[in-house]
């Protein structure tokens, strides 16, 4: 008799997706979401974002303002990325020397506002923070599958969805195609904050 050989299924490659819905939120959003309508109202022509549909876009400097709501969303945004590196790397995080450094801009849908499929091809690490998720159903966040075999071939689960929530953040691997649906809130505008986060040597300050 022989002994039939060990059966196994194994993740390989899986995809870290972080989620928090922070609690401390509601008394930085009112002051967030104050800053970036002014800075929109400020801008002489609107900015839409490339790939969206009426998604106004600020400049890209919105982590550097110097406001105390700023210095908070800049401090989640590295939370989220250290809870990341640690899930990818494990106990080898810890021999990560070089320096996040990340970059962000604002985001406002109106009714019928949404965002094509694309990636944050440039850096490690991408993701979003909802001040405002809007009214109604208010365009969801799309993950979707990398693996375009599974796709055709019917093998794969589909988009993951996630739904826009004030406080809630949202991080995944820039290489990670993803998406926006439009939004059906009318009454008050989805408003985000996108963000990038890369990484330099530490100590390199070009």
């Amino acid at each position: 008799m022989t002994n039939a050989p060990p059966q196994m299924v194994s993740q390989i490659w899986p995809v870290p997706i972080y989620q928090a819905d922070l609690p401390d939120a509601d008394g930085y959003n009112a002051d967030l979401q104050r800053m970036i309508l002014q800075a929109q109202a400020e801008q002489p022509a609107p900015v839409i974002l490339p790939g969206g549909l009426d998604a106004r876009k600020s400049s890209e400097d919105i982590l550097t303002w110097r406001q105390p709501a700023v210095a908070w969303l800049r401090a989640r945004i590295y939370d989220a990325v250290m809870a990341m590196v640690a899930d990818m790397l494990g106990d080898a995080a810890r021999d990560v020397k070089d320096e996040p450094l990340a970059e962000g801009w604002a985001v406002t849908y109106a009714e019928g506002a949404s965002l094509l499929p694309h990636t944050h091809h440039s850096t490690a690490i991408g993701g979003v923070y909802y001040i405002s998720p809007g009214d109604g159903d208010a365009g969801f966040l799309q993950l979707l599958d990398p693996r375009p075999a599974a796709v055709a071939r019917f093998a794969s689960p589909g988009p993951i969805r996630i739904q826009p929530v004030a406080g809630r953040m949202v991080a995944f691997p820039g290489w990670l195609r993803h998406q926006v649906r439009a939004t059906a809130s009318r009454e008050h505008p989805r408003i985000c904050v996108a963000f990038n986060v890369g990484y330099r040597p530490r100590g390199d300050r070009s």
